[in-house]
């Protein structure tokens, strides 16, 4: 089902827990022993001030789109799902698919994005997902809800129903939502013509089952003080750089890599910003923006007034226009 322009309110949202923690998802056993916990008070000073700002439970507009909602059934469980898309979009639209972080609803993913500029800009279809529990599925080593059969699932049913190009069909994500788009890059390659993470990187459980198969361009972010998903890795983790030497070999890279320092736009975030891409990448491409000084952070965005609790937010890039941009020019045969 499909509603335009018109899109009911989220369900009510978790306890004030869980709400307190909408990106730390891959490290709830852990959370005790991170240093960003010695402040509680400044912890949920933050997170109160980011869920003040993305805008309550409905997506904002942006001219020349309309939002939509809908359910997709899966293992008997009924999930839902919103979006955004162009007002008369023609058929062959690119698809992205956006997951949100741990307990941060799809609307307000949608707005600490502000994925509708996809929509308006480059006329692409931008479907929000929600994870059942809020949490998604994204180790494979763990028991839980089919997340890969459940989102592989929706997206085939929707590029059939609104003939949307299944060429030119991308998965991205934040913290469990990153760590959740790479398991369905690995699991399902044959569904998505490029991958994007943000504050996310390689479990060791998932490198096992992602050896082989089709290339998969690749386009992480990531802060340098990222105290959630550390930058120098952790038990059962890949540090960032070796995850994207990791997919830097899956695509067939053959000529390492180029550091680029990119130019300091703003002086006053506490951040720089280098870019670290792979050469020799045949019919691919492999970046890592690593943001120096950067913490659990989605770059560029204009919601930033929890960085208080989670660290510094770049403005010298936008993840969310420039992910778009690296991916748009591949697709699946």
């Amino acid at each position: 089902m499909i509603t335009s322009e018109v899109m009911a309110a989220d369900p009510p949202g978790p306890p004030p827990l869980l709400v307190a923690l909408p990106i730390l998802g891959p490290l709830l056993p852990a959370l005790p022993a991170l240093p960003i916990f010695a402040d509680l008070g400044q912890f949920f000073g933050g997170l109160d001030l980011l869920l003040l700002q993305l805008g309550g439970e409905r997506i904002e507009p942006t001219e020349g789109t309309e939002t939509f909602e809908g359910t997709y059934v899966h293992d008997g469980l009924t999930r839902r799902y919103v979006g955004v898309r162009p007002i008369g979009a023609p058929a062959g639209a690119p698809v992205l698919l956006l997951l949100h972080p741990l307990a941060l609803q799809p609307a307000r993913m949608a707005n600490l994005t502000r994925a509708g500029r996809l929509a308006a800009q480059y006329g692409a279809w931008v479907y929000l997902p929600e994870a059942f529990g809020a949490n998604w599925t994204d180790d494979p080593s763990r028991l839980g809800v089919d997340d890969v059969g459940f989102l592989s699932g929706l997206i085939s049913r929707e590029q059939a129903a609104n003939g949307l190009d299944a060429g030119r069909t991308y998965v991205a994500g934040y913290s469990n939502g990153g760590f959740m788009a790479e398991r369905l890059a690995c699991e399902r390659p044959q569904q998505f013509a490029g991958l994007a993470m943000v504050a996310a990187t390689l479990r060791n459980a998932l490198a096992t089952r992602c050896m082989g198969g089709q290339r998969m361009p690749t386009v992480m972010f990531s802060g340098t003080s990222d105290l959630v998903v550390p930058y120098t890795g952790m038990l059962g983790q890949y540090s960032v750089p070796d995850a994207a030497a990791f997919w830097s070999v899956k695509n067939g890279c053959s000529a390492g890599f180029t550091d680029t320092r990119l130019p300091n736009t703003v002086l006053t975030d506490g951040t720089t910003v280098t870019l670290r891409r792979y050469r020799s990448c045949p019919d691919s491409d492999v970046r890592l923006y690593t943001v120096n000084g950067g913490g659990h952070t989605w770059p560029g965005t204009n919601y930033a007034g929890y960085t208080i609790a989670l660290g510094a937010t770049t403005f010298d890039i936008d993840a969310t226009l420039l992910l778009w941009q690296v991916l748009v020019p591949f697709a699946r045969p």
